[in-house]
């Protein structure tokens, strides 16, 4: 074993010079390595499409025989430790099918990929180029079951990261479809191991048998207790591990995990962080399964991203840096001006956001209702939250905005600005007022799957102002109008009976 890692260490020594330093030899897709400190530039175009074109290939590739681990795997997402136990375990695995009637709702929160497969996780890590097999009863050998094999789903070759220099491979996750009762898989860059299947998926139990893999930290609030995770961390070799709670699972590199000495205390924080936002979104309870936050050196696009999972940079060498925060109980609920934390709120807001509430301009701003909720209900307040809630620059929107004419091209391209009209329905009705408002939406969307309701844009801002006067008893039409969004005639009319409100000192004194 340990000659193994040396040769292995003395393969990379040499391709990494080969690569940094100009050799004679060219990198190809299959030696060249990529880290934060050695990265394939945008500029090298014709490698990185021999990248791409290779590293899909040796995803989709069944012929486990002739994977190796790729160089680069040793920088990310990391080489196991020498040493390490290769064991054979076997998971049970319970799925329930999303309830039917809860779909009609999930299946709008589109920001959150809701119809992504459902990932159960295992505490088990596949070393990268090493052969893992997989067992599972003849009655579930019908594709039903896939093999996961990593966390850093992002793909590289698109979107923001295609225009950057990539820190990483741009694509190291492999998943294979279980279609006989014996399967082996390996992966040249190695990763956490996950069983999946699609959220739709009928009832099913069944008994997963793992051989070959090696173990990897995992606590589970209210399971593992704060010995057990100590003792984890005392002998971890796999370089990633997970924290999780019924409501959310972090997936974690080793360094940040072996900075947790209270896993209780920080899982229970992230517990009701989600507890709350859910709360907000009036999701349906209980959750069909966690969110997920992985830290990632590289994502496809912003600091993080929304989706199943949440991605979040942590990448020192591009100073964006999360981890500090993420586990530790002290910094997470500490306003940070519109860091790490408002960032958190940010994304898992996204998840929550419907696509019949969210229209055109809203994107960026429905979102935020949660991170103001957030701030409002586990620090006291949003002071520090972020610049673009502060006092001062709220009312500088808002007399610019308004010196200049309401106008909705400008109110829909200025997050901030839009996000003031949604925070004075706040203030003047309350969170309960838009609780209901989720409700009732949530309500529209059971008794019409097809969401005949929302469709359109115009349908989805009527829907606010309709909806929103009903339940606060004001015509709230001539207030959406004065900021600039338009509300059809039909609405208006349906609203007159109802007085008029406008929040006070709207617009502000100059």
């Amino acid at each position: 074993m340990k000659n193994k890692h040396l040769l292995l260490a003395m393969l990379m020594a040499g391709a990494t010079t080969a690569y940094a330093q100009g050799p004679a030899k060219t990198p190809t897709a299959e030696d060249v390595i990529i880290t934060p400190t050695n990265r394939l530039k945008v500029k090298d175009s014709v490698l990185r499409k021999q990248v791409l074109d290779w590293s899909s290939k040796a995803m989709a590739s069944k012929d486990y025989q002739h994977i190796k681990a790729h160089p680069s795997a040793a920088w990310f997402p990391g080489a196991v430790k020498p040493g390490a136990d290769h064991i054979s375990r076997t998971i049970h695995i319970d799925h329930k099918q999303v309830d039917k009637n809860d779909w009609a709702v999930i299946r709008k929160l589109d920001y959150g990929s809701p119809e992504a497969a459902t990932l159960y996780s295992t505490g088990l890590y596949a070393a990268p180029g090493e052969v893992v097999e997989f067992s599972i009863p003849s009655n579930m050998a019908n594709g039903i079951i896939t093999i996961q094999i990593g966390a850093h789903s992002d793909e590289l070759g698109h979107w923001v990261a295609g225009g950057e220099d990539w820190r990483r491979m741009p694509n190291i996750v492999k998943a294979e479809t279980l279609k006989s009762t014996t399967t082996r898989i390996a992966s040249p860059f190695g990763g956490l191991i996950y069983i999946a299947t699609l959220p739709v998926a009928k009832d099913w139990s069944a008994d997963v048998t793992i051989k070959g893999a090696v173990t990897s930290p995992q606590f589970v609030l209210g399971k593992t207790t704060k010995e057990e995770w100590l003792e984890q961390l005392k002998n971890n070799k796999a370089p990633w591990g997970e924290m999780s709670t019924d409501r959310i699972i972090l997936t974690l590199p080793d360094s940040v995990m072996q900075q947790v000495s209270d896993p209780e205390k920080v899982m229970k924080i992230w517990d009701r962080i989600i507890g709350g936002i859910m709360e907000l979104a009036q999701y349906p309870q209980p959750v069909y399964r966690p969110q997920r936050m992985v830290l990632d050196e590289h994502i496809g696009g912003g600091y993080m991203h929304s989706g199943y999972p949440i991605m979040v940079h942590h990448s020192p060498s591009a100073h964006m840096v999360s981890a500090d925060i993420i586990v530790n109980p002290e910094k997470l609920l500490i306003p940070t001006e519109g860091g790490a934390n408002w960032g958190f709120f940010h994304e898992i807001g996204h998840n929550m956001q419907s696509s019949d509430w969210s229209f055109d301009g809203t994107t960026e701003v429905g979102c935020n209702f949660f991170s103001l909720y957030s701030f409002d209900r586990l620090t006291g307040g949003r002071n520090g939250a972020h610049d673009g809630v502060s006092n001062k620059r709220t009312m500088d929107m808002m007399r610019k905005y308004f010196e200049k004419g309401a106008n909705f091209e400008t109110w829909k391209n200025d997050p901030f600005l839009a996000l003031i009209l949604f925070r004075q329905l706040q203030e003047g009705f309350g969170w309960e007022a838009f609780k209901t408002f989720f409700r009732n939406c949530q309500a529209y969307a059971k008794q019409d799957p097809k969401g005949s309701y929302a469709k359109t844009d115009e349908q989805k801002r009527d829907l606010w102002a309709k909806e929103f006067s009903k339940i606060t008893g004001r015509n709230l039409a001539p207030f959406f109008e004065f900021w600039g969004v338009p509300i059809s005639s039909s609405v208006k009319e349906e609203l007159k009976a109802l007085p008029e409100w406008m929040p006070y000192n709207v617009p502000p004194l100059q």
